[in-house]
C-alpha cells in the first residue's frame, strides 16, 4: 500500500489515544425538558439503527427524558445528516454520525450542508470490525477465493454496501485497489436490504460492519470471509482478520459520534457529551456493545477529540475518493 500509510495508522488507533481536551462548562438550564430525537440515516436493523437502539435506550435513563430513534435513510446517509443541520440548535434533534459522512462531503459537489460548520461535535460513541461476507450459495471461503473470482471474471464478481460512499463501498475499493482486482459495486439504502439479496443468492459479498452481519452469521444464512481490523473479533474468534491472507492496509475500523447543529448551547452540549462519557462507562451497555460487536472509546472523549477525528477522516477519504474516482450513483 503506498498511500495514506500515516493517515491510516493514526485513524487505526482512534478510541484509546486521542488526547483529551476541555469544554467550557456553561451555567446549566433546564435541558433536556422534553423527548430528545437522534437521528439515523439508514433503515431499522442495520448495524447504524443497531447501535442507537442501545445508546438510546441508557441515554433515556441519564438525561431523564425519552430518547427517541428515528430512522432517515437516503442519499447514502445525506438526508438525516441534511435534516438535523437544519434543525433547531436547541438540543433536542441530534444526529448518529459515521464515517461515511466525511466520505460525503468531498464526493457529493451539492450537498445542501457542510459536515464542518453545519454540525458540531459531541463525541465518539463506539467503534466497530468491519467484515467481508459472503452467501452461503457462494463457492467463496478465503481471501484468495475472492481474488481467484474476480481476476477471472472482471467486474462480474458484486460487492454490495449499504450505499454509495459508506464505508464498506470505500473498503469494496480499497480491497480492490490493493489486491488487482475489478468488482461490480451494488449500493444500498442500508445493510438490511442488503443481507435479504446475499442471502437470496443475488450479490456474492457485503462489506459492512459486524453488527449488522452477526445475526445473520450466528443463523448461518451468510459466512463471513475475514475481519478487516487489526485483531480478530472476540464475537467471530474464528474468522482470520484481511492482514492474516497477506492483504494489507485493509484495517480500518468503522467508527460512530454524535453531532448536533450548529449553534447548539455550549451547556446543552457539555451536558449530552458529559452523558455519553456516563453510559459508555456502564457495564451493562458495554455487555451490550460486546455481544452485537461494537467496542466503547477507552476513555471519555470530548467534542474536541471527535472534532479533531472528524477533520482527520476528511482529509483520508478526500484522497481515496479522488484517487478512486468515486462518485454518487
Amino acid at each position: 500500500m503506498n498511500f495514506c500509510k500515516r493517515e491510516l495508522a493514526a485513524l487505526s488507533l482512534v478510541g484509546g489515544v486521542l488526547p483529551m481536551a476541555g469544554l467550557a462548562a456553561e451555567p446549566p438550564g433546564a435541558y433536556p425538558e422534553r423527548p430528545v430525537t437522534l437521528v439515523i440515516g439508514f433503515t431499522p436493523g442495520g448495524g447504524t439503527d443497531g447501535l442507537a437502539r442501545i445508546l438510546a435506550r441508557y441515554l433515556t435513563d441519564e438525561l431523564g427524558q425519552r430518547v427517541l430513534v428515528e430512522n432517515r435513510p437516503g442519499a447514502a446517509s445525506n438526508v438525516a445528516a441534511e435534516h438535523v443541520a437544519r434543525a433547531t440548535p436547541d438540543g433536542y434533534t441530534l444526529y448518529l454520525s459515521t464515517r461515511s459522512n466525511t466520505v460525503h462531503k468531498t464526493m457529493y459537489e451539492h450537498l445542501k450542508f457542510d459536515l464542518s460548520t453545519d454540525l458540531v461535535p459531541i463525541g465518539l460513541l463506539a467503534t466497530v470490525p468491519n467484515v467481508i461476507v459472503t452467501g452461503e450459495r457462494t463457492p467463496i471461503k478465503h481471501v484468495r477465493d475472492i481474488v481467484e473470482l474476480a481476476k477471472t471474471y472482471p467486474s462480474t464478481v458484486t460487492c454490495a454496501s449499504s450505499g454509495v460512499g459508506s464505508t464498506g463501498h470505500l473498503l469494496c475499493e480499497l480491497f480492490q485497489r490493493e489486491t488487482g482486482t475489478s468488482m461490480l459495486h451494488v449500493a444500498y439504502r442500508g445493510s438490511a436490504p442488503g443481507f435479504v439479496d446475499l442471502i437470496g443468492g443475488r450479490v456474492d459479498l457485503l462489506f459492512g460492519v459486524l453488527p449488522a452481519a452477526l445475526p445473520q452469521i450466528q443463523a448461518k444464512a451468510v459466512r463471513p470471509v475475514a475481519v478487516m481490523s487489526r485483531q480478530r473479533s472476540l464475537a467471530i474468534p474464528d474468522v482470520p482478520t484481511v492482514e492474516e491472507t497477506g492483504v494489507l492496509g485493509l484495517n480500518l475500523d468503522t467508527w460512530f459520534g454524535l453531532m448536533a447543529p450548529a449553534g447548539t448551547p455550549p451547556h446543552v452540549a457539555k451536558r449530552l457529551n458529559d452523558s455519553i462519557n456516563a453510559v459508555l462507562l456502564n457495564p451493562a451497555l458495554q455487555q451490550a456493545f460486546t455481544e452485537q460487536g461494537y467496542v466503547a472509546p477507552l476513555q471519555p472523549n470530548t467534542p474536541d477529540t471527535f472534532g479533531f477525528l472528524v477533520s482527520q477522516e476528511i482529509r483520508l477519504w478526500t484522497k481515496i475518493v479522488r484517487e478512486r474516482n468515486i462518485k454518487p450513483s
